[in-house]
C-alpha cells in the first residue's frame, strides 16, 4: 500500500512539473514600447499622411487598436503609473522629475518589473528611465534584470551619482550629448534586440523606452528629410525603425505568435514649438488634461489570441498593464495596497463583456471622464501655463466646469454644461468621493537623505541664478 501510494505521488509530482512546463511555455513574451511626446495623430493607422510608419501600421493592422487609453500629461508621472499599476497620485508623485531631483520611486513599490521577475521572465529595460537619476533609483533596483539607457531627462553632466549620460546597468558608458539626439537610436535598437536574442528560450519582458519624440529633435544621419513633415516626422519615422527592429527579430526567432507587444505614447505632443507634432482630432496637448494631452495612440498585438484588425474603444489605461502582464505570467498582483488598474486580457481575447472594466477615468483635481462626459474640474490653459505659451498663442482656454460631450464632440470645443447642470453635479460628487478615497490611500515617493556634494553645489548655483 504505502508503495502504491508513493508510486501515485511521483506521477503526479512528474504531471504537476509537465503540465508547469507547459503552462510556462503558453506563457507570452511580453514588449512594451514607450514613446516620449508623441501625439494621437504623428501615426498613419492614427491618421497621419506625411509621416510614414509602416512598421507600427503593420502592428496595428496585426492586432488590437485602442482609440481611449488613457495616460497622464507629462512623462514622470506616465511611467510611474505603468511600473505600479497606480495613478502616479497614488504612487506619491504627479510632477516632472527634472534633473538634480532628489526624488525617484520608493524602493517599496512593487513594480511590473518584479512581477514579472518573480513569475520566471528575464527582465529589461532600455531607453528613458526618469524616475530618479540617483543609483538607489537605478531600474536594476526595482526588478530590471538589464538595464540600458538614461537615468535622467536629458543634458550631460557630472561623473557619479546624478550624472546625465549613457548607463549599462549601474555603470556609467559616457557623458551624453543629449538623449534625444539621434545618434544614440542605433546603439538603444540593438540592445533591444540583443536582449530579445539573448533570452529567446524563456519568457522575457522587455520595456523599451524611446527617448524620441522629445525635443530637441534631432533624427540619426539615416532620417534625416525622409519625412514630409520636417524634423519631427523624420523623428517619428525613425522611431517606426526602432520598432522594426524589434518586430523583425521576434519574427526571424519564431517568436512573434507569443509575444504580446504594447506601443503606446506617455504623454500628447509639445505643441508650443515650431513644426510640432498632432494631437489629430483632440485638443490639444502635452501639459493639458485636454483629450489630447492624456489620450495615447496604443496598439496591442499578440497574434496568438488578439483578433487581427480589432479596435477597443473602451476607456482603458496605462495602470492596466501591471494587472494584465500579472495574470499572463500567473503570479498575484500586490494585495497590501490599492492598484488602480485592470486586467485587459478579456479585451485582448475579444470578450464582449456584460459591464466596461472601467466607466470612469479620473485625473484627481482635474478632470473626470465617466462614460462619454467629460468634466474640467480645474480650468484648463494651452500649454498647460508654460510661460513660452501663455500670450503667445491664439488657442483657446477653457474655465472650470466645461462638461464635453465626447462621442459627439472629441474635440471638446462646445462646453454644454448649461445644458446640463445634473451632470456636471453628478461627476463633481464622483469626483470627490474618488478624492476622499485617494487620501487614505496614498503612498510616498522615493527621497534622497543624503546630497552628494557635487550635486549641493549644483543645487546651490541653481538657487543662487533664481534670486
Amino acid at each position: 500500500m504505502k508503495r502504491h501510494t508513493i508510486l501515485i505521488l511521483l506521477i503526479a509530482t512528474l504531471w504537476g512539473a509537465i503540465g508547469a512546463s507547459a503552462s510556462s511555455a503558453e506563457r507570452p513574451n511580453i514588449i512594451v514600447i514607450l514613446t516620449d511626446d508623441q501625439g494621437y495623430g504623428d501615426l498613419g493607422c492614427f491618421g497621419a499622411t506625411d509621416i510614414e510608419t509602416p512598421n507600427i501600421d503593420k502592428l496595428c493592422r496585426e492586432g488590437m487598436k485602442f482609440t481611449s487609453f488613457y495616460v497622464t500629461n507629462r512623462c514622470s508621472p506616465t511611467r510611474l503609473a505603468f511600473l505600479t499599476g497606480s495613478l502616479p497620485e497614488r504612487a506619491g508623485w504627479s510632477k516632472v522629475i527634472y534633473r538634480h531631483s532628489l526624488v525617484g520611486i520608493h524602493p517599496d513599490e512593487v513594480t511590473v518589473a518584479e512581477l514579472m521577475k518573480e513569475a520566471g521572465y528575464a527582465t529589461g529595460m532600455v531607453g528613458k528611465w526618469h524616475l530618479g537619476e540617483f543609483q538607489k533609483f537605478n531600474p536594476v533596483h526595482h526588478g530590471f534584470d538589464f538595464f540600458y539607457g538614461f537615468l535622467q531627462c536629458g543634458g550631460a553632466g557630472g561623473k557619479d551619482e546624478g550624472i546625465a549620460g549613457l548607463f549599462r546597468n549601474a555603470e556609467f558608458l559616457e557623458k551624453s550629448a543629449g538623449k534625444t539626439h539621434g545618434q544614440y537610436s542605433p546603439r538603444l535598437r540593438q540592445a533591444g534586440i540583443d536582449f530579445i536574442r539573448e533570452n529567446k528560450e524563456n519568457p522575457f519582458f522587455l520595456y523599451y523606452a524611446s527617448p524620441l519624440p522629445h525635443v530637441k529633435w534631432i533624427p540619426n544621419e539615416k532620417f534625416k528629410g525622409s519625412s514630409r513633415q520636417g524634423t519631427y516626422g523624420d523623428v517619428i519615422q525613425e522611431i517606426d525603425w526602432q520598432v522594426g527592429g524589434l518586430m523583425d527579430t521576434l519574427e526571424e526567432l519564431g517568436l512573434t505568435e507569443n509575444t504580446l507587444v504594447v506601443f503606446a505614447s506617455d504623454n500628447g505632443p509639445q505643441l508650443n514649438v515650431e513644426g510640432h507634432g498632432s494631437s489629430g482630432p483632440l485638443r490639444e496637448g502635452k501639459w493639458t488634461n485636454f483629450e489630447g494631452g492624456i489620450r495615447s495612440p496604443t496598439i496591442m498585438r499578440w497574434p496568438a489570441v488578439i483578433p487581427a484588425g480589432a479596435t477597443n474603444e473602451e476607456i482603458t489605461c496605462i495602470m492596466d498593464l501591471l494587472p494584465t502582464f500579472c495574470e499572463l505570467a500567473g503570479v498575484e498582483a500586490p494585495g497590501d495596497r490599492v492598484l488602480d488598474g485592470r486586467s485587459l486580457l478579456p479585451y485582448l481575447h475579444g470578450k464582449e463583456l456584460p459591464t466596461a472594466i472601467h466607466d470612469t477615468f479620473i485625473v484627481p483635481g482635474s478632470t473626470i471622464r465617466h462614460g462619454d462626459w467629460k468634466l474640467l474640474v480645474k480650468g484648463q490653459t494651452p500649454g498647460g501655463s508654460k510661460s513660452d505659451t501663455v500670450g503667445k498663442t491664439d488657442r483657446v482656454p477653457a474655465a472650470a466646469g466645461s462638461l464635453f460631450h465626447l462621442e459627439e464632440d472629441i474635440g471638446e470645443t462646445t462646453d454644454v454644461s448649461r445644458q446640463h447642470p445634473e451632470r456636471v453635479a453628478e461627476l463633481m460628487k464622483r469626483m470627490e468621493a474618488f478624492e476622499a478615497e485617494l487620501k487614505k490611500n496614498t503612498r510616498s515617493i522615493g527621497r534622497i537623505t543624503e546630497v552628494p556634494e557635487d550635486v549641493r553645489r549644483k543645487l546651490e548655483k541653481s538657487d543662487k541664478k533664481k534670486k
